[in-house]
């Protein structure tokens, strides 16, 4: 997993966000977010391993943002730390399921037929409107968003009961024009939850409609 930190003092602030991307796409994709003082933001990205060594004891609170793919992993890494907050956006604990995430025939398909091509066409439907502002940011390599996918199904395969999921998730965050994941199962999969939803009209891509990180918790 690659880490960034940004508004990193010599000393460390109070407070920190964690940031975890959805798959195969740069970390910039927040840097518009308005940071609140006396905060860090640590970015996360690159699934092709999911290590994680930051040393979070010395912060007082951490807020955790997870976006698509990153609402997974989220809860892969960071699990045994308290939380002041944890907000999934357009993601669930399921990424690859018939009713709570993606469709497995989809989510297969989009692996097995990946293309920089068919790529593309999936970051098309990820942004729809928002499509030629994302694409400002700097492209992840296909062979490394290849890996990225593939390394990500595998370890979804490792069979995994409904019950293991205990994440504290305190929000969740859906944009009503996702065409990455079905809105229905994002909505059944938080009402199960009886995590607090909020909806809005946007796509799967869905950063730019907020200004600031306290937005998002």
């Amino acid at each position: 997993m690659k880490t960034q930190f940004i508004q990193r003092h010599t000393i460390p602030s109070s407070h920190l966000i964690v940031y975890f991307s959805g798959w195969a796409t740069p970390p910039e994709l927040v840097s518009h977010l308005s940071i609140p003082l006396d905060y860090d933001v640590l970015l996360c990205s690159d699934y092709r391993d999911l290590t994680l060594n930051i040393d979070f004891s010395v912060y007082q609170s951490i807020h955790v943002v997870a976006w698509s793919m990153g609402v997974w992993v989220a809860e892969q890494v960071i699990s045994s730390f308290p939380l002041a907050s944890a907000t999934a956006v357009n993601g669930t604990s399921f990424p690859c399921h018939d009713t709570l995430g993606i469709p497995h025939a989809v989510f297969e398909g989009t692996l097995t037929q990946l293309t920089p091509i068919s790529r593309r066409k999936f970051e098309r439907r990820m942004c729809e409107s928002l499509f030629q502002y994302y694409n400002q940011f700097p492209a992840i390599p296909f062979e490394q968003a290849k890996q990225e996918l593939q390394h990500l199904y595998d370890l979804l395969q490792i069979p995994k009961d409904k019950s293991v999921s205990n994440f504290p998730w305190t929000r969740a965050v859906i944009g009503l024009q996702d065409r990455i994941f079905p809105v229905d199962h994002l909505r059944t999969y938080w009402s199960q939850k009886a995590v607090p939803i909020v909806e809005i009209n946007a796509p799967h891509y869905l950063f730019p409609y907020f200004t600031q990180w306290k937005e998002l918790w």
